[in-house]
């Protein structure tokens, strides 16, 4: 498997009409993904954002309107990372970082871009070793290393960091942010915590309580490897952001 995910990836719902039973959740919903990455995803409880995820991903239809794709119909290839490593327990560090890349690539080519993933996220040293001997930030490591491993061009991001301290969370928000330079592909990531989102986000975008749509959606102006972004400007944006999820929990 040789996918370009270089090529340029990008979504558009087009006014989506989704739900669970009498639920619904989006109405008419229409946004546009690609441009700023990674795009974050804001927004109480049961508003809809894994399952925004999970209509990009394919793994659910709209029960009206369209998911299109760039630069294709239909996504190429996704991979996700979500808020449990979700690890095989019986299979070593390497072998789980494997898992995807069995049906694309030799054994050989497959272990090469394991290790190769492995070396990116600092746990070379840990290939040989089972999940019940790392700590919680080393197994979400190993599942951020297998997301990346697999060449899709789209990755979702569902709480990933939602577990661990800050400083790790801080840490590995960082390191993923790295990788997505070295690897590049759409990142669209589900959050609950607003500084979170400023330190991973490039678009910060909130869902408002189900079905009334898209209540916040912003672009960082400055690059997002600019570490002087000024503090008063962060600031103020973290306390517009927090004044929309509370007005959307009440």
């Amino acid at each position: 498997m040789n996918i370009p995910v270089s090529v340029p990836a990008g979504i558009h719902f087009k006014k989506v009409v989704f739900g669970f039973g009498e639920t619904l959740l989006f109405e008419r919903f229409s946004l546009e993904l690609g441009m700023e990455n990674p795009a974050v995803i804001l927004g109480p409880s049961g508003c809809g954002k894994t399952t925004l995820l999970r209509l990009g991903a394919g793994l659910l239809r709209p029960w009206s309107g369209e998911i299109a794709y760039a630069p294709g119909d239909v996504p190429i290839a996704c991979s996700f990372v979500f808020q449990e490593p979700r690890l095989l327990p019986w299979f070593t560090v390497l072998e789980n970082v494997m898992i995807p890349l069995k049906a694309g690539f030799s054994r050989k080519d497959g272990e090469a871009r394991a290790r190769h993933f492995l070396e990116l996220v600092s746990l070379h040293d840990k290939a040989g070793v089972y999940p019940e001997e790392l700590s919680g930030g080393q197994r979400q490591r190993v599942s951020i290393a297998r997301a990346f491993a697999y060449p899709a061009q789209f990755l979702f991001m569902d709480e990933p960091f939602q577990s661990l301290d800050i400083p790790l969370r801080i840490e590995l928000m960082e390191m993923t942010l790295g990788l997505l330079t070295a690897e590049p592909r759409l990142c669209i990531a589900v959050t609950h915590d607003p500084r979170e989102a400023l330190v991973l986000g490039q678009r910060l975008i909130i869902l408002g309580k189900p079905p009334r749509g898209i209540r916040f959606d912003e672009t960082l102006r400055l690059p997002k490897e600019d570490r002087e972004y000024p503090s008063m400007a962060r600031g103020e944006l973290e306390r517009r952001i927090v004044q929309v999820l509370q007005a959307e929990s009440r």
